[in-house]
C-alpha cells in the first residue's frame, strides 16, 4: 500500500539534528556544487520551487538567496519547525520561503502551479510503487515547460555495497539503519518517463564519493604509514575524477526532466 512509509518520520527526527545556523556562506557552497550545475543550466530566474522532502531545508535557504519563491516541504513537523529556526540569521533574502507539513505523495499544491520540484536524496526512502506516485504528483503541479530535479544515490557505485552489507548487518546487531534502495539509472529513467517527463539530462556525479567509502576502518587505516595513506588518497581522488568525466559509478545520479 502506498500510505505504508518504509522510513517513519521519528527516524529522520532523530537523524537529522540541526546543529548550526544557516550562513550565507553555507548557501554559495551550496550552490557551487557539483551536482546541481545541471539544473541551473535551465532553471529560470526567479522561480517557484517546491524542495520535497526539505528536511531541515538547507537547499529552501540556497535557492531563496539565489531569487526564487521556494517551498519546503516534509512529512515531518518537527524538521520543518527545525528548519525555519535555522535560518535565524539569514535576513532579506533576494527571494522567499514557504515552509509547508505534507506528504510528497499526495502534494498539497494545484495543478500546473509550480516552476520546478527539486528533491535531494528522498525518492529513494520509498517502494517502488511508490516512487511512481510520487512521480506522478510531481509532473502533476509542474506548470507545462517546468523542471523535474531528482538527486539520488546510484545502484552502479561501490557505496552500494557497502550499504548492503550495512543492511545485513544490522538486521543482526540494532539499531537498524534508514531504509534505502539505491536506484538503477535505467529505472530512474524508465520512472520519470511514466507520468510524462521528457529527460534534459541524466548523469553520475561522485564517483570519488563512493570510493572513498570503501576505504579500511579507522582501526587499520591508523596502522597503515602516512604516506601510503596519502598516496592512495590521491590515487583515489584522480580516479573518481576520471570516473566522473566518463559517467560512470558516481555515488549519486542526477536526472532532470521538463514537463
Amino acid at each position: 500500500m502506498t500510505n505504508v512509509l518504509p522510513t517513519q518520520a521519528d527516524q529522520w527526527e532523530e537523524r537529522l539534528v540541526a546543529t548550526s545556523q544557516e550562513t550565507m556562506e553555507h548557501c554559495r557552497g551550496l550552490y557551487d556544487a557539483d551536482h546541481l550545475k545541471p539544473l541551473f543550466d535551465v532553471l529560470r530566474p526567479e522561480s517557484k520551487i517546491v524542495e520535497a522532502g526539505c528536511g531541515l531545508g538547507q537547499f529552501v535557504y540556497m535557492f531563496a538567496s539565489l531569487g526564487h519563491h521556494c517551498i519546503g516541504l516534509d512529512y515531518s513537523a518537527k524538521l520543518i519547525e527545525d528548519a525555519q529556526a535555522r535560518g535565524e540569521n539569514l535576513k532579506d533574502l533576494p527571494g522567499t520561503m514557504e515552509w509547508v507539513e505534507g506528504t510528497i505523495l499526495d502534494l498539497p499544491f494545484a495543478d500546473n502551479s509550480l516552476d520546478c520540484y527539486a528533491s535531494f536524496g528522498v525518492l529513494e526512502h520509498f517502494t517502488r510503487d511508490q516512487q511512481r506516485v510520487i512521480l506522478s504528483e510531481a509532473h502533476r503541479v509542474l506548470k507545462p515547460g517546468g523542471l523535474l530535479y531528482q538527486f539520488v544515490p546510484s545502484f552502479w557505485s561501490p557505496w552500494t555495497v557497502r550499504r548492503e552489507l550495512r543492511y545485513w548487518f544490522r538486521k543482526m546487531v540494532p539499531p537498524n539503519i534508514v531504509w534505502q534502495k539505491n536506484i538503477r539509472r535505467s529505472l530512474l529513467r524508465k520512472m520519470c518517463a511514466e507520468p510524462g517527463f521528457q529527460e534534459v539530462s541524466c548523469q553520475s556525479v561522485y564517483a570519488g564519493v563512493a570510493l572513498r567509502s570503501m576505504r579500511l576502518p579507522n582501526r587499520l587505516r591508523r596502522l597503515t604509514p602516512a604516506r601510503i595513506r596519502q598516496a592512495s588518497q590521491q590515487t583515489v581522488d584522480r580516479m573518481g575524477k576520471w570516473l566522473d568525466r566518463r559517467d560512470t559509478l558516481g555515488y549519486g545520479l542526477v536526472y532532470i526532466g521538463k514537463k
